[in-house]
């Protein structure tokens, strides 16, 4: 199983399951995740829940299907904050998946926010790392970079807010998962989740106006 580089996209006439057969000939459910005009579609939850069951018995082209469906938001939310290691990261989060997928129990959860909490740990101890070994005089001048790097400002930025409203933005706009996924995630309201964005985005924006 190859989980680097970017996914290809799976060329499939229907978004339906239909029967194939295995190289011994015994029936293989399989999940097709494009539509008709060739436009990708995301699976929904029963298609997600039985690719990750696949996966469980050792299914790598089970497992490989689900890295082409998440491989997008994994690479958006470390490509925000390494953009030198995102595909490096993305390797290393569904390297780990796949070495710990017969663990996963679906609690009712998105399978993304399983894979986003493993992402955002390797993130998490990278950035750690570079604060500690990064040498201070080789740091360059901040005003000047923060001028021409919004990315960087906004990384900041987020770092200042209350862990939950960082990760109500990361889930919302880097993940692309909606409110109503985040909040059983976060095992909230929709109405929580909701405020929560909000006053993120408004103390988001005072530091922003700071800089």
């Amino acid at each position: 199983m190859q989980v680097a580089g970017a996914p290809q996209r799976i060329h499939i006439p229907d978004a339906t399951a239909s029967q194939q057969r295995t190289a011994e000939g015994s029936p293989r459910r399989v999940i097709y995740l494009t539509r008709r005009e060739d436009q990708p579609s995301a699976p929904n939850r029963e298609q997600v829940a039985e690719l990750v069951r696949r996966a469980q018995r050792n299914d790598r082209d089970a497992f490989g299907q689900l890295y082409r469906v998440y491989y997008r938001p994994i690479y958006t939310l470390a490509r925000f904050y390494l953009p030198q290691q995102a595909e490096d990261i993305v390797a290393e989060t569904f390297l780990r998946a796949w070495g710990a997928i017969d663990r996963y129990r679906d609690m009712g959860r998105p399978f993304a926010a399983w894979l986003y909490a493993i992402a955002r740990h390797i993130v998490a101890d990278e950035l750690k790392v570079r604060r500690r070994t990064e040498p201070r005089d080789e740091l360059p001048d901040q005003t000047r970079e923060w001028d021409q790097d919004d990315r960087l400002v906004l990384a900041m930025g987020l770092a200042r807010l209350s862990k939950a409203q960082r990760v109500v933005l990361e889930l919302k706009y880097l993940v692309g998962l909606s409110h109503k996924e985040i909040a059983v995630i976060l095992r909230k309201s929709v109405g929580a989740v909701k405020a929560l964005r909000w006053r993120a985005l408004q103390n988001l924006a005072l530091y922003m106006a700071e800089r």
